[in-house]
């Protein structure tokens, strides 16, 4: 069995590269929002808002979350406030997007997105529990 150190450098590459995955996720998310917004539309088979500027808003969102993303990346430790967001973003896009699902007819196509957000959520969330557990068996 590998030692804790190295298993957490493990845990840390993973985290390292989901997050990165997680912030490429939402920048072609916030692209395609605003330069093809009937593709994500179709995509999915959801109805297109019908005003732009509610996509205007969730692109730009997308594209903060995806910047927080970016930056816990670059170092989860330094980050660690930002790997919590991710963390905790993820999980609550998922429960909302369950939740829009689950009162609207038509919206089946965002169990698609809430499981991919879970799946994020998922992945950071247990890549940081790791990590602060190898760390303590360090000190």
């Amino acid at each position: 069995m590998s030692p804790p150190s190295s298993r957490a450098s493990n845990c840390l590459s993973v985290l390292r590269i989901s997050l990165r995955i997680g912030a490429l996720y939402d920048l072609v998310f916030a692209a395609l929002l605003l330069l093809a917004p009937d593709v994500p539309a179709r995509l999915l088979s959801v109805p297109r808002p019908s005003e732009d500027f509610y996509l205007w808003l969730i692109a730009v969102m997308s594209v903060m979350l995806g910047m927080v993303y970016l930056l816990a990346a670059y170092d989860p430790m330094a980050y660690a406030g930002n790997v919590l967001v991710a963390i905790g973003a993820r999980g609550a896009l998922a429960a909302a997007l369950t939740a829009a699902a689950l009162r609207g007819s038509g919206l089946d196509g965002l169990y698609l997105l809430a499981a991919v957000d879970l799946s994020f959520a998922a992945v950071h969330g247990v890549c940081w529990w790791l990590i602060g557990n190898l760390r303590a068996q360090l000190l």
